[in-house]
């Protein structure tokens, strides 16, 4: 790990300048993350979200991942987890209820992603990491047009970092500085999460039996071992029970990170884990359009907005970033997961971000439009 005064030395000399890709040991041991900084869900009206508390699109079961052949790499496990394997349920038994958006009237966190609203998802949920790792933004995130992250149901995104959330929205604020109140251990992420893959040759669709023995995805560990334990780590905590004649749920998140592009492919690979904990999967949810975990390192980054010397020589930029902290930085477009579950269990589904190795650097996560839906099946993620 670099001498954070050496570190600080480059990213200083790195910021004055600004690509866009058109390419498209052990895990450490640890008792999980202080649960202590939780907050229950409210109804508080901050913007700078600090305790907590339709018109949607129907998932789609095409993950549309398949084309332009295999996109593994040596060392990743033989596993296939996002081509949809179940029998997805058929449309005459649907029952899920609709949603109707309610984030104009106040900030809530969970309202901004379409969670407690008057009719839609409901559930308890809890929001931890420091307060300042919250912000509800109202409208498009960034000045690009046409806008390439406007909110996706209602008027609001919520927006989750291991920095200040709300320097997101600040044109060229890049990196922020560690936050005291953050969670600086290298822990590893707090239980359910368990980083361990389920096996070294097959994920939970093909075996159910694995179930709640670690990441039924198997996309975790690689990614985490690459670095030293989480740092700044922030989570927005749901439980729910699925309605009846329900048999999934979906929702949109798109991923940045000022760790691009001097530290890009290094051991400070932030990450963000969507886990669900449920009858039929217990595990990362959420990937990229090329079916890989949502990391620095692993995640296919749509928009790259400065060169790197390993898979976007310049000239290398990225105007849809325009207005936002990450203009000179890298994200992903956004992106929609589905995830099958089982009418009338109670699942538990977790969003979390965190930095790896260190707490300098920051990672950003927009959440929106979390909605019940029909489409079962193993989980799958596709562009938005």
């Amino acid at each position: 790990m670099l001498d954070s005064r050496v570190r600080a030395s480059i990213i200083a000399a790195f910021f004055g300048g600004g690509c866009s890709s058109d390419a498209s040991g052990p895990v450490a041991d640890g008792t999980g993350i202080d649960d202590g900084l939780s907050a229950e869900a409210g109804g508080s009206s901050s913007t700078a979200v600090g305790s907590t508390g339709g018109a949607a699109t129907t998932p789609s079961t095409d993950d549309g991942l398949d084309e332009g052949g295999s996109t593994e790499t040596p060392g990743d496990p033989p596993v296939v987890w996002d081509v949809g394997i179940l029998t997805d349920v058929p449309g005459s038994t649907c029952g899920a209820p609709t949603s109707i958006p309610c984030d104009d009237d106040d900030d809530d966190p969970w309202h901004a992603m379409g969670i407690n609203c008057d009719v839609g998802p409901q559930g308890e949920g809890v929001a931890n990491g420091d307060p300042l790792g919250f912000y509800v933004h109202t409208g498009n995130v960034g000045t690009f047009e046409p806008a390439p992250f406007p909110p996706r149901e209602g008027e609001k995104i919520l927006i989750i970092s291991s920095g200040v959330a709300s320097d997101m929205v600040v044109p060229n604020a890049g990196a922020s500085t560690n936050i005291v109140g953050f969670v600086d251990n290298g822990a590893d992420p707090p239980p359910p999460i368990n980083v361990i893959a389920v096996s070294p040759t097959e994920d939970c669709a093909a075996n159910d039996a694995l179930v709640g023995t670690g990441d039924c995805s198997n996309t975790i560990q690689a990614q985490w071992e690459q670095g030293n334990g989480a740092n700044d780590y922030v989570e927005m905590r749901l439980v729910t029970e699925v309605p009846f004649e329900t048999y999934s749920f979906s929702y949109d998140f798109a991923m940045f990170s000022v760790e691009y592009p001097v530290f890009y492919q290094s051991s400070f690979n932030d990450m963000y884990i969507g886990w669900l904990e449920s009858e039929l999967w217990t595990g990362n949810i959420s990937f990229d359009e090329m079916g890989r975990p949502i990391s620095l390192n692993a995640g296919f980054l749509d928009y790259k907005d400065a060169p790197n010397p390993i898979d976007c020589p310049a000239p290398c930029q990225a105007p849809e970033l325009a207005g936002t902290a990450m203009v000179g930085h890298a994200g992903t477009k956004w992106l929609t997961t589905t995830a099958g579950v089982t009418p009338g269990e109670e699942i538990t589904v977790i969003f979390a971000v965190f930095d790896l190795s260190d707490g300098i650097l920051d990672t950003v996560v927009l959440l929106d439009n979390f909605q019940w839906g029909c489409s079962g099946g193993a989980p799958v993620t596709i562009p938005g």
